[in-house]
């Protein structure tokens, strides 16, 4: 690793885990490493998590001290002061009135930036995700609660008193259920993972049956979003419900946000859209293409977030950029990533730096190489087509574009859903037969991915 001041220290605090990370100034991220959140004694033990996280990252890579790094960001849930470091308050966490950019700089040396995590996603978004075309994005994070944030070029709004963007407690039932904020009816309190769990519990305490009894093995406590997409992708009658309402909810909020705010894109993401995109996105798009108020152009798309769990690091990274001057949206401070090549040896064999491939394998936009894993068992597979299922792993990482190498004879096709899924996160794709792909991904410049199929038929 270059020990010139281009790569930086990138931290997203959450609720459950501390996740550290070096960033280039490209966006790559190089390497990372996570501890559990520490939920009780206050700021030290979460302290101590993050200098013993930055210790083992700074650890284990080659020739890198913090003084190497140009600057740190940090995410934090909850409300922030960006001018001051000052976390005012966050929830289930220790860090509330704490002074954690003050904090950070004496331990670490490094100039440091800290905000909420939601409006670092959506820079995150804005720099490198499916906002990057976009003047204007408003982002909502649907996980555990609800967040947001508005980008607006590349200034994220904060609002008077800091806390613009906070979409999740627009009152959307009056007289609804409780919200965690102590208002009634919120998004949050109807849509969110917490609102669906409610639902699901109150459900099943009333007799309604469902799948959930059986992948829950009777513990109702916690319902991951993994649980909640089996339950869908097995036609669950009682999830499915709950989903539809839940998700006709979020699509009516996103609808007022197009009526308030007119942003040119509004990016979905969290948890929840990550598992249930498939389920959840139609029903909101449908909702917001049948507005019937008037507008003078076309815009304002639902987008799905192209860099999931990346989003807050990568935005960390563009607020310490700017912190120090380094405005990443401009040219002058744009850099672009660096990719292995991809190096046809046979008509069958390819090689990928050290690794060598003679079944399907794939790139992703950290420049990660891996074999593909086994179609998936869907009827598209069976015709030769490409599915979303087939696109997930290499895309992860948010590239701007996907190469799609379609076997030696170009007889692999995208299904209709592979080419929504790219659309849905404003990947482009470049698809040809796999001895042509290779030349074409390694002349592009730009954030890329490669899907590369070797054989005749799907192994």
């Amino acid at each position: 690793m270059s020990n010139r001041k281009d790569c930086y220290l990138a931290v997203d605090i959450g609720g459950t885990k501390i996740l550290a990370a070096l960033v280039d100034a490209s966006g790559m991220v190089l390497r990372r490493e996570k501890r559990p959140t520490p939920r009780e004694g206050g700021e030290e033990p979460l302290y101590e998590a993050l200098e013993e996280a930055v210790a083992e990252l700074i650890g284990k890579a080659e020739n890198t001290s913090l003084g190497d790094l140009g600057a740190m960001g940090i995410g934090v849930p909850g409300v922030v002061d960006p001018d001051e470091g000052l976390v005012v308050v966050t929830p289930n966490m220790g860090l509330s009135n704490v002074r954690l950019g003050d904090h950070c700089r004496k331990t670490f040396g490094l100039p440091v930036a800290v905000g909420n995590d939601c409006n670092i996603a959506i820079l995150g978004e804005k720099w490198l995700g499916s906002a990057r075309s976009a003047d204007s994005a408003m982002g909502i994070l649907v996980g555990t609660g609800i967040g947001g944030g508005f980008i607006q070029g590349s200034r994220v709004w904060h609002g008077a008193r800091g806390v613009a963007s906070e979409i999740g407690h627009i009152v959307m039932q009056i007289g609804g259920p409780r919200c965690g904020c102590g208002n009634r009816g919120c998004l949050e309190a109807l849509a969110s993972r917490t609102a669906i769990e409610r639902d699901l519990r109150e459900a099943m305490a009333a007799g309604r049956k469902t799948v959930l009894t059986e992948l829950l093995e009777g513990d109702t406590e916690v319902i991951r979003s993994s649980i909640l997409q089996q339950a869908l992708k097995a036609d669950d009658a009682l999830v499915t419900e709950v989903f539809q309402r839940a998700s006709e909810v979020l699509g009516h909020a996103c609808l007022t946000v197009r009526h308030l705010l007119d942003p040119e894109a509004i990016v979905l993401g969290g948890g929840v859209i990550d598992a249930c995109s498939d389920f959840i996105v139609p029903i909101v798009q449908r909702i917001v293409a049948a507005d019937g108020l008037a507008a003078i152009r076309q815009g304002g798309d639902v987008l799905v977030s192209a860099l999931g769990d990346d989003a807050v690091l990568l935005g960390a990274t563009a607020m310490a950029r700017l912190h120090i001057g380094e405005n990443p949206f401009k040219k002058r401070f744009a850099v672009a990533p660096s990719y292995p090549a991809i190096v046809r040896k046979k008509s069958d064999v390819y090689e990928i730096g050290p690794k060598t491939f003679d079944d399907d394998f794939y790139v992703t936009a950290t420049g990660k190489a891996k074999r593909q894993r086994a179609p998936s068992e869907t009827s598209e597979s069976e015709l030769g087509l490409l599915a979303r299922y087939d696109l997930i792993r290499p895309c992860r990482g948010g590239p701007h574009v996907l190469f799609v190498g379609t076997g030696p004879a170009g007889e692999r096709k995208l299904s209709d859903d592979a080419r929504l899924y790219l659309k849905q996160r404003a990947i482009e794709c470049e698809a040809l037969p796999s001895a042509e792909v290779v030349e074409a991904y390694n002349a592009c410049r730009r954030r890329k991915a490669a899907l590369v199929h070797v054989s005749q038929t799907a192994k």
